[in-house]
């Protein structure tokens, strides 16, 4: 959670009481005790009015379920990492990642064991992936990551393999027949913006998981 909210508010409140207590000093050759003793409670009113605020900020980027950014924060960002890996000369990956049978545990085992899962894949995401990369749930049990690979994706490659690793733990450790289906994308090869590797990404995660049902049959 960043401390923009408390920064500006404590350097709007204070220095404006600062100031109305110099005044009267010149005017007034003296501070009233009241105004010195208002200190504390004006930095501690500036800091939560400012807290409150950090937290609406972050909050509104934040998927509540999984500790995931959201779909919104994931748009506002993309631009930036766009950006930041044109001015590197690098590239970017973009992964679409799918729970192959959700509904079935939602179905068989209740919503509230289904949001377990979900909780479950989002810290797996986040131990799988390194601290650069931007993961975030895009709704339902569905998840997005966007990170920058410069090796040829050979870094990319040990990500999906590790992946793939801690997920088929999880199924174990929960005792639930969690899977999913990746499909990736890759700026600029697939596309220059976000709804373009979207679509690719999305389309690839499809081919997989019907393959996968394909081999199952």
């Amino acid at each position: 959670m960043k401390y923009r909210g408390r920064l500006i508010a404590s350097s709007i409140i204070l220095p404006i009481h600062t100031a109305y207590m110099v005044y009267y000093y010149f005017r007034d050759g003296h501070v009233d005790i009241a105004d010195l003793a208002a200190y504390p409670l004006l930095a501690f009113l500036s800091y939560w009015a400012g807290l409150q605020y950090d937290k609406a900020v972050y909050y509104s980027d934040m998927d509540t379920l999984t500790d995931l950014y959201n779909r919104r924060f994931m748009i506002k960002a993309f631009d930036k990492i766009k950006a930041f890996a044109n001015r590197m000369d690098g590239n970017l990956f973009l992964l679409v990642i799918d729970c192959d049978n959700f509904k079935y545990i939602n179905d068989h085992y209740g919503h509230a064991k289904g949001d377990q899962v979900l909780s479950a894949i989002g810290k797996t995401l986040i131990k799988s992936t390194r601290d650069s990369d931007l993961v975030a749930r895009w709704g339902g049990d569905e998840f997005v990551i966007v990170g920058h690979y410069k090796d040829g994706g050979k870094g990319l490659e040990a990500m999906l393999h590790r992946l793939e690793g801690q997920l088929a733990e999880l199924s174990g450790r929960m005792k639930l027949p969690i899977s999913v289906s990746i499909g990736s994308a890759v700026f600029p090869t697939d596309g220059a913006d976000l709804d373009q590797l979207l679509r690719i990404a999305d389309e690839n995660m499809y081919v997989t998981k019907r393959a996968r049902k394909a081999s199952q049959a």
